[in-house]
């Protein structure tokens, strides 16, 4: 009697865990349901109320041209009667790529715009989206080895040759060791990064220079800031080459910041205005926001790379409405780049104008 007692016990336990369990994965399902709707603006029911559903899937939602990129784009897929969310930006919670990329996924999409950040697990949700029948379009970072449908962006080799000259231009000024630093940041792949770094070593061979790498993360405003900040308080700087330590009494503090993104851009020139490095640290930028340019016409920030994010974002869907109707589209798309120093603002501002003009 004893043992049948405790089989009961058991019996009971193993019910009650399947029970538990049941609520647990339907309380999940209901909570993922909600995540979905609540990130694409869908009511409880899921009903949508246009022919295409596109999702955005970016590292960063605080940079200034990714939120242009986006407005582009919903603008061009209004026209094709596409409606372009950008996953995860209404959202308080800050979530991974990778959970984003799922979550694009599981609200089955017509097509995916990814910034795509180099990582195996990302790589696996590309090949996982096209299974399921969703293209996928990568824009400014590629995954050429992912099946994905097309590639929106730059050469990395070109953006870190016009670099490496304004590097050359700023070191003809001064005979002594130039010390630069690029800013890599966590939301564009290491492999992109890489390529626009060794791009710039090249032009800058022979040159008595430094040049460094800095990571910063770019999850979120607060920490780009805080981490530029003390890079440009540092002093001494430690060099990323072992075999030229500092050297007695000499300041090792960047002699210039090199930002491949707008927030970085951004982070670097409040930073040198606020720690009075202004003339002494020289900013090389990334995108044309309005702060930018007045930081080139005060000599805050020396150059930038000015992309057109319009373009990038009209392209994009261009690109993925493309595929979706002939099922086929370019393989890359390339967006131009445009060095803006204070000698040619003006025309090129007149330049913006004029466009924004004809819209």
């Amino acid at each position: 009697m004893p043992r049948k007692r405790s089989n009961v016990t058991k019996a009971n336990l193993s019910i009650f865990a399947v029970i538990v369990m049941s609520i647990v994965t339907l309380a999940s399902v209901f909570v993922y349901r909600a995540l979905i709707a609540r990130t694409f603006n869908l009511d409880t029911g899921g009903t949508q109320y246009y022919t295409y559903h596109i999702a955005m899937v970016t590292e960063s939602h605080a940079d200034p041209f990714w939120k242009n990129v986006w407005l582009a784009a919903k603008e061009e897929g209004a026209k094709a009667n596409a409606e372009v969310e950008w996953v995860g930006h209404t959202l308080t919670e800050q979530f991974s790529l990778s959970a984003l990329m799922e979550i694009a996924i599981a609200a089955q999409v017509d097509g995916i715009i990814l910034q795509p950040d180099g990582s195996e697990e990302i790589r696996l949700l590309i090949a996982r989206a096209i299974e399921s029948g969703i293209p996928v379009i990568t824009v400014m970072s590629d995954a050429s080895a992912t099946g994905r449908q097309g590639f929106v962006g730059y050469n990395s080799y070109d953006l870190g040759q016009i670099y490496g000259a304004q590097v050359r231009a700023a070191m003809a000024q001064t005979p002594e060791e130039y010390h630069a630093v690029v800013l890599f940041g966590n939301d564009v792949s290491e492999n992109t990064q890489n390529i626009v770094y060794s791009s710039i070593k090249e032009t800058l061979e022979g040159r008595n220079v430094t040049l460094d790498v800095v990571t910063v993360d770019n999850s979120n405003v607060f920490s780009a800031e805080e981490a530029i900040r003390e890079l440009v308080v540092s002093s001494p700087f430690a060099t990323a080459d072992a075999n030229t330590p500092p050297q007695l009494g000499k300041t090792y503090g960047p002699d210039m910041l090199i930002c491949l993104n707008a927030t970085n851009t951004i982070c670097a020139y409040q930073a040198v205005v606020d720690h009075n490095k202004v003339g002494q640290i020289q900013i090389l930028g990334y995108y044309d926001s309005d702060e930018i340019l007045t930081a080139i016409e005060k000599r805050v920030i020396q150059a930038t790379v000015a992309v057109n994010a319009n373009l990038v974002g009209a392209s994009c869907v261009t690109t993925l409405m493309e595929y979706l109707d002939l099922g086929r589209t370019s393989d890359f798309t390339p967006v131009v780049l445009q060095l803006v120093t204070a000698a040619n603002l003006k025309d090129y501002r007149a330049s913006i104008a004029e466009v924004e003009g004809l819209k």
